[in-house]
């Protein structure tokens, strides 16, 4: 189907359409032949069956264009030409001669005339609405012999015995109808893409958006200002705003012309930031926009860019699947962490250095409803109180020197919505803890350097291997501070606690590291099992892991033997059998100095293979790059040694 209709009053004008719409860049069109009421008829139908632009002539063009619809309506104009062959025409059959129409065409008359030298009885409608009949009676008294004009005139004249000529349209006026009618296309289809297009932009955009006029009343009414204040636009379009919005600003600005950026109202239960903006033409306000957003959007789009601006990388890795073991103390650790997750409350996690405190506040932010919001974590012994403090806080340009350009996002901002890991707690310096607390307290923060401030959402979990009610029994740490902390209490269990868990944990990583080193997994002999659950563990998790990849460097596709182990635990395997029980804690004094000789033996050997990259060695070693840290500065360990 064409997008352009001509609805032609005469069958011969249908034919010269035709056959003017064949050449070269003419547009395509479809032509119907109706007259006046019936062409109306035709112009409503094709409103419906979606064309876009109509073209006819003469008192039928007018009436359609008088009807209501909406489409643009070209009119075929007469031409200098056609009043000519309707001119001649009409002295070959008599005169004088006459002419009924609207003045636009009375005047071409009159510059025709001065042409030809001679007068037309003329007749000037008031416009189309006036009785065409009344004109050509006129003309009748004025003894005029023959009429010419469009059909209308035509016919009346021939009622009152009156020979009569129509106006034919010619080519030219055709081809100049058919040219317009193609530019208004491009133009009426551009318009309609713009009209789309903004009428996307209102109804998905997040912002409420409300036009108003130059008396205020609404003229764009988009579906957020709907669900914000109840109204549909159906109802709400065409009333005043303060009808609609009693309580807005809206006809200050309209009166100010000034723009009112910021304000916070209320539309219905909710509340909103509002930006005025007065639309000016020619310095004078035909009316004004405003935008809103809801200011729980607003809070959450911070959000959003305060861990974009400081995202790096605060993802909790380890779930509940990942922690290892079926004895019962593991379990009972388990079950209580689970229980745990499902508030907000915050945790006291307690157990020796590398047993599992940071997995287990991993799994509990994991299965949290913060679960997709940043895991922070930060580990309170390795820096020192002025460090410590710029990291939990954060600071401003110009803080302090070597402050960073641009000022830093603190833990507890970066944490914001998730949660906060604060490892080794016990370790923090008293007027550091007094800081922490008010943070706990309020839910809000200041940069260092700076005097705003930021509220925080942050789940706390914490944890140490210290004995925290002993600390402030001696007054070393904030008893105001512990009980904030120790809200919810869960003893992560020693690895030597766990029984048969030692070698269903030991395998994992033995698999872990055999996979690393593409090298064959081995498995172990009775003995060697014997050793390992024998053997008290005071490193824990961390020590067993450390172990194991010792293991396959040793071993490798083969039985791993009892000397293996021992060898792999710095042990001498004669000197473990039948300790007296007074010896038990001499010689876990030794182990203990053993295990840290092997342990700093294998850091120096692990960055000199990395060529001193620390983050490297963390990784190939299995410890975070904080404890790596923490294990150099206290054995004085440098990393190009």
């Amino acid at each position: 189907m064409a997008e352009i209709l001509f609805i032609t009053p005469l069958q011969e004008l249908a034919s010269l359409v035709k056959e003017v719409s064949h050449q070269d860049g003419a547009p395509e069109i479809d032509i119907k032949v109706a007259r006046m009421e019936d062409g109306v008829r035709l112009a409503l139908e094709a409103e419906k069956q979606g064309y876009h632009v109509l073209v006819s002539r003469g008192v039928t063009a007018w009436m359609i264009r008088e009807s209501g619809v909406s489409l643009p309506v070209i009119d075929v104009r007469i031409g200098g030409l056609d009043i000519l062959e309707a001119y001649l025409q009409a002295k070959s059959l008599g005169s004088p001669i006459g002419i009924v129409d609207v003045d636009e065409i009375i005047q071409e008359i009159a510059s025709f005339e001065e042409l030809i030298g001679e007068s037309f009885v003329k007749y000037t409608l008031a416009d189309q609405k006036e009785d065409i009949l009344k004109g050509v009676t006129a003309l009748k008294a004025a003894k005029v012999q023959v009429v010419i004009g469009k059909i209308a005139m035509a016919k009346e004249a021939e009622k009152l015995g009156m020979q009569a000529v129509v106006i034919r349209s010619g080519r030219e006026a055709v081809q100049r109808a058919l040219a317009e009618a193609k530019r208004v296309l491009v133009v009426s289809k551009l318009e309609k893409r713009r009209v789309e297009q903004l009428k996307a932009i209102l109804d998905f955009t997040y912002d409420g958006v409300i036009a108003l006029d130059e008396d205020g009343r609404i003229s764009v009414f988009n579906p957020v200002v709907e669900k914000l204040t109840g109204w549909t636009a159906e109802k709400a379009i065409g009333r005043l705003v303060i009808d609609v919005l009693p309580k807005s600003h809206f006809q200050k600005v309209l009166k100010t012309g000034k723009a009112e950026v910021g304000e916070i109202m209320e539309i219905g239960p909710a509340k909103v930031v509002a930006n005025h903006i007065p639309i000016k033409v020619d310095k004078k306000v035909e009316g004004v926009v405003t935008t809103f957003q809801s200011v729980d959007r607003l809070q959450r789009l911070e959000h959003k860019v305060r861990r974009t601006l400081a995202d790096r990388g605060h993802v909790a890795k380890h779930s509940f699947s990942h922690i290892l073991g079926h004895s019962q103390a593991i379990k009972d650790a388990i079950k209580w962490a689970r229980e745990y997750a499902q508030v907000d409350s915050t945790v006291l996690l307690h157990g020796r250095t590398g047993s599992g405190k940071e997995l287990f506040a991993q799994a509990i932010h994991n299965a949290s409803p913060r679960w997709c919001e940043s895991f922070v974590a930060i580990n309170c012994a390795a820096l020192p109180e002025s460090l410590l403090e710029s990291e939990f806080f954060g600071y401003v340009e110009g803080a302090f020197t070597g402050a960073r350009k641009g000022g830093k996002a603190g833990v507890f901002e970066i944490a914001h919505g998730g949660t906060l890991f604060l490892d080794e707690v016990g370790e923090m310096a008293p007027s550091l803890q007094a800081r922490l607390l008010r943070v706990l307290e309020e839910g809000e923060i200041m940069r260092l350097g700076d005097n705003t401030i930021l509220p925080v959402n942050v789940r706390l979990v914490a944890a140490t291997h210290r004995n925290l009610k002993e600390m402030v029994e001696k007054a070393s740490f904030r008893e105001d501070l512990f009980y904030r902390l120790n809200v919810l209490s869960l003893v992560v269990p020693q690895l030597a606690e766990r029984g048969n868990d030692i070698l269903l944990i030991a395998r994992h990583f033995l698999d872990e590291f055999s996979r690393k080193m593409n090298r064959s997994a081995g498995w172990f002999s009775v003995e060697a099992e014997q050793i390992l659950l024998e053997y008290p563990w005071p490193g824990n998790i961390r020590e067993l892991r450390n172990a194991m990849e010792r293991l396959v460097m040793l071993t490798g596709g083969v039985e791993i033997s009892e000397n293996d182990t021992a060898r792999a635990l710095g042990l001498d395997r004669k000197q473990t059998a039948c300790i007296p029980e007074s010896e038990v804690p001499e010689r876990e004094e030794r182990l203990r100095g053993d295990v840290e000789l092997a342990e700093i033996r294998l850091i120096k050997k692990a960055l000199k293979e990395c060529g001193g990259n620390k983050t490297e060695t963390a990784r190939r070693l299995g410890i975070s790059r904080t404890t790596l840290w923490r294990k150099m500065q206290d054995e004085d360990i440098d990393a190009f040694q």
